[in-house]
């Protein structure tokens, strides 16, 4: 392929005579892993500047011409606007992505973007679609499943999904779309059907800094050259903001505020919830998802699905047919024992988790977790002053610690407890799930929250395999391990 076809519609600064007529094969952007006779693409990044390997890609011989974001000497090159921008939709070109034959929905926020996008994969397949889903658990095409490395993947993995999904006939897509894809242009040149926003809170501020610098990331997706139409949480502040500040058509869903979509009467047990929906219809809406953190994530995917014309009844089904989804509060009852697994690792999300366990409890709430390393230290001990308002045990453990001692980052929680006898530390991870189980009692709800689906640890120096799920589940069968 000709580099100028795979630039089309890229914003070109200066073209080398030649640069354009070169033919390639692929499309190469990280230094360690150059393809034969391909383009490289070179742009500036937060942690580093691919240009400063522009020399060491050169002695490689793979690259027959650059696409930068300054002059390359001695070889062909064309400068652009982005090389973030460009990645994307040479990538799209590449890969010969027509995206008007796909439903496109894009869901982000903080908290809830996985249980959405669940959501709406089961409503779609009941309806009869056949969905791409992009996002944190995993990548879905169809019925194919794709190890998931990041929420949202690379542009040109990106790109090379959604090729894949239309070959094999899919006509919905469905994506988690993080505040980091957003600042980076990973979604570039798609323009969704609709855009979703479920809340924000703090998160990702080692990376953005603040606040205002996080939700303007957030709000890249509801500019009309990300979307066509957006479906936002009333009840949440910076959803009210979106709202006032977006250009395009706004659609919204709640429970406090008056909204297009609005849940009430509002039930929850253990077994899940159900609440009417009043929009155009008056809908009975049940699941068995469980928590009232849930109900807005319902509410969210009904009301996409109705925007975007699929019939209320098919879509309730598609809400009763999805049993969990992996690691948000997925329960494992043992022994009269209640264990919910949950991915919650801000402050904001632990609490919407223990608040609606608290409502259900019989008895305690044992709640297990830590803080990942390297990471937002802000949150740590504001996840200690949740844990302490909600429950009655808490077991301060380690998460994914990558490259901090374990032992500094739960000093750092341990700043948000009121009283060194609110909790106990239990540093192994296993160690800690098992001393939960010898310490409940028929009728505990015991929270192991912050890793949810994962199925790894993160060291210092390598990752291993660990799952909160197998772990209380060899708890069931009598199974108790050494620690790691």
């Amino acid at each position: 392929m000709r580099l100028k076809n795979l630039l089309e519609g890229v914003k070109i600064k200066y073209a080398d005579t030649n640069a354009l007529e070169t033919s390639v094969e692929d499309i190469s952007f990280d230094s360690r892993c150059i393809k034969k006779n391909s383009v490289f693409v070179a742009y500036g990044g937060t942690d580093t500047d691919s240009h400063k390997y522009i020399e060491d890609v050169k002695k490689s011989g793979k690259v027959s011409v650059f696409v930068t974001e300054k002059p390359v000497e001695g070889a062909l090159s064309v400068v652009v606007d982005s090389g973030r921008k460009a990645l994307a939709l040479m990538s799209k070109s590449f890969f010969g992505v027509d995206d008007d034959k796909l439903i496109k929905i894009a869901v982000t926020g903080t908290n809830g973007k996985t249980t959405v996008n669940y959501l709406l994969e089961s409503i779609f397949t009941a309806c009869g679609y056949r969905t791409i889903k992009i996002g944190t658990t995993e990548y879905k095409i169809i019925d194919e499943t794709i190890k998931a490395d990041t929420t949202t993947p690379s542009p040109y993995d990106y790109y090379r999904i959604l090729s894949r999904g239309l070959k094999k006939g899919a006509n919905v897509l469905c994506v988690e779309v993080s505040s980091h894809a957003l600042m980076q242009h990973r979604l570039y040149g798609t323009n969704f059907d609709l855009a979703i926003f479920t809340n924000l809170t703090g998160d990702h501020l080692d990376y953005h800094k603040t606040m205002e610098s996080y939700y303007n990331a957030k709000k890249l997706l509801f500019r009309s050259d990300y979307s066509k139409k957006c479906l936002v949480n009333i009840d949440s502040e910076y959803g009210r903001k979106i709202l006032d500040e977006c250009d395009i058509d706004t659609f919204t869903y709640g429970i406090e505020r008056k909204a297009d979509f609005r849940g009430m009467d509002l039930a929850n047990s253990l077994d899940g919830v159900s609440f009417n929906m009043k929009a155009d219809k008056l809908a009975k809406i049940r699941s068995n998802l469980v928590g009232t953190h849930n109900i807005y994530n319902i509410l969210a995917a009904i009301a996409a699905a109705d925007i975007l014309k699929l019939d209320l009844h098919k879509i309730v089904d598609g809400v009763e047919k999805l049993k969990n989804v992996p690691g948000r509060l997925e329960k494992f009852e043992i022994k009269g024992r209640y264990f919910f697994v949950d991915y919650a690792h801000t402050d904001d999300a632990l609490e919407n988790v223990l608040k609606s366990l608290y409502s259900l409890k019989k008895k305690r709430i044992i709640t297990v977790f830590g803080c990942g390393g390297n990471r937002d230290k802000t949150k740590r001990p504001r996840m200690a002053k949740v844990s302490e308002k909600y429950s009655d045990v808490i077991i301060v453990t380690s998460d994914n610690p990558r490259k901090e001692n374990p032992r500094e980052i739960i000093k750092d929680i341990e700043k948000g407890f009121s009283s060194k006898s609110s909790y106990e530390v239990v540093i192994d991870r296993r160690q800690a799930i098992q001393y939960a189980y010898e310490l409940s009692e028929e009728g505990d709800i015991i929270l192991v929250a912050g890793k949810g689906h994962e199925n790894y640890q993160i060291l210092k120096n390598k990752t291993i395999h660990f799952d909160d799920r197998e772990e209380i589940q060899n708890l069931e069968r009598g199974e108790y391990r050494a620690g790691v």
